[in-house]
C-alpha cells in the first residue's frame, strides 16, 4: 500500500522536481512512495531492468548519477514507480554537479565485446569505482591445462567520491560453468550476476567500511574456475590506471608450457603491445609485473 505525504510534503517535492538537485528530488520521491530501496530494486528487476541497491543508494545520496543508457532506462522506469511526471528526474541530470568530477573510467565496451552483451551487465553497476593502486594475483593451472583457482589481493583507493564496493568480472572457458567466488576477506559478496552460456560472472564485493575520497583499503578474494577444457591465456582488464600489477601463473610441475608471453592491449580490438617472453623455471611461478599503466588489458598467454 502506497503512503502519500501531506500536502506540504507534496509541495516540497514539486519544488525539488522543478529546481533540483537530482539527489534531493529523488530522495523526496522515494520517501513519498513509502518504498524501501530493496523494494524498488525488486520492482525494477521484475520489469527487466536490474539495478543494485548500492547503485540506488548512490543516486539518492548524490555519490553518483545515472549516465549510461541502461541506467537512464532504469531511471525512466523509476519515475513511473515513484509516480512522478515522466522525464522530471531525467531533466535534473542536465544541471551541473558541484565540485570537480572524478576522472572517468574506461567504458566497459572498450574492454569486453559488445556482441556478448557483457557490457550491459557490467553497466548495471553504477556505484563509483575505487581505483586499484596495487593488484597481486595468483592463477593456478592444473596438469590438464585447466585454470583452477585465482587468489587476488588488491589495495583500493577511493577517488573524488566515496567508494563502497569493488566489481569483479571473470570469465571461464567452458559454457555453462561460470567462475564462482569461494572466499573474501575485508569485504563481502553483494549482488552477483552471471551469463552461464558465456561462462561469465560479475560479483559485487561490498567493502567492510566505506572509503572516503583518498582513503585506501585492502581486499582479498579467491575464485574457483570450473572449466572442463584447457585454456591458453588469462588477462585482467583495468578501467582505471593502476600503479602496480603483479600477475603470477602457477603451472603444474608435470605440465610446464613450452612458451609463455606477457602482453598488454589498450582495448579488446587493439593489437598486443609490450609483448615479452616470460621465463619458466621449475618450481617457480611464471610472473610479470607492470607499473604505472593506464586503462587496458594486461595478460599472459602460453602454449605447450
Amino acid at each position: 500500500m502506497r503512503l502519500f505525504a501531506p500536502a506540504a510534503g507534496r509541495e516540497v517535492l514539486v519544488q525539488a522536481l522543478a529546481e533540483g538537485p537530482f539527489e534531493r528530488a529523488l530522495t523526496l520521491a522515494i520517501e513519498r512512495s513509502g518504498l524501501g530501496l530493496a523494494r524498488l530494486r525488486e520492482r525494477l528487476a521484475a520489469s527487466g531492468v536490474p539495478v543494485s541497491t548500492t547503485t540506488l543508494s548512490s543516486w539518492r545520496m548524490g555519490r553518483s548519477r545515472p549516465e549510461r543508457p541502461e541506467s537512464l532506462r532504469a531511471l525512466a522506469l523509476l519515475e513511473s514507480v515513484l509516480d512522478v511526471p515522466p522525464g522530471a528526474l531525467r531533466a535534473l541530470l542536465d544541471q551541473p554537479r558541484t565540485g570537480a568530477p572524478a576522472p572517468r573510467a574506461a567504458r566497459w565496451d572498450r574492454l569486453w565485446e559488445n556482441r556478448s552483451l557483457l557490457p550491459m551487465v557490467l553497466n548495471s553497476f553504477e556505484d563509483p569505482s575505487p581505483e586499484s593502486v596495487s593488484v597481486h594475483e595468483t592463477l593456478h593451472v592444473d596438469a590438464g591445462g585447466r585454470m583452477r583457482s585465482l587468489h587476488v589481493r588488491e589495495v583500493l583507493r577511493a577517488r573524488d567520491e566515496p567508494a563502497f564496493a569493488r566489481i569483479v568480472a571473470l570469465r571461464g572457458y567452458t559454457p555453462g560453468r561460470s567462475p564462482e567466488l569461494e572466499s573474501a576477506r575485508y569485504c563481502r559478496p553483494g549482488c552477483v550476476r552471471t551469463r552461464p552460456e558465456q561462462a561469465f560472472s560479475v560479483t559485487e564485493l561490498v567493502l567492510d567500511h566505506p572509503l572516503a575520497p583518498g582513503e585506501t583499503a585492502i581486499v582479498e578474494y579467491r575464485c574457483a574456475f570450473r572449466d572442463e577444457e584447457p585454456d591458453s591465456r588469462y588477462d585482467r582488464r583495468f578501467r582505471l590506471p593502476v600503479a602496480e600489477h603483479l600477475m603470477e601463473v602457477r603451472f603444474d610441475p608435470a605440465a610446464l608450457p613450452a612458451e609463455c608471453v606477457a602482453y598488454r592491449q589498450d582495448s579488446l580490438t587493439g593489437p598486443e603491445l609490450e609483448t615479452a617472453e616470460v621465463r619458466l623455471r621449475p618450481g617457480e611461478p611464471a610472473h610479470v609485473i607492470r607499473t604505472g599503466q593506464g586503462p587496458g588489458i594486461h595478460g599472459m598467454r602460453w602454449q605447450w
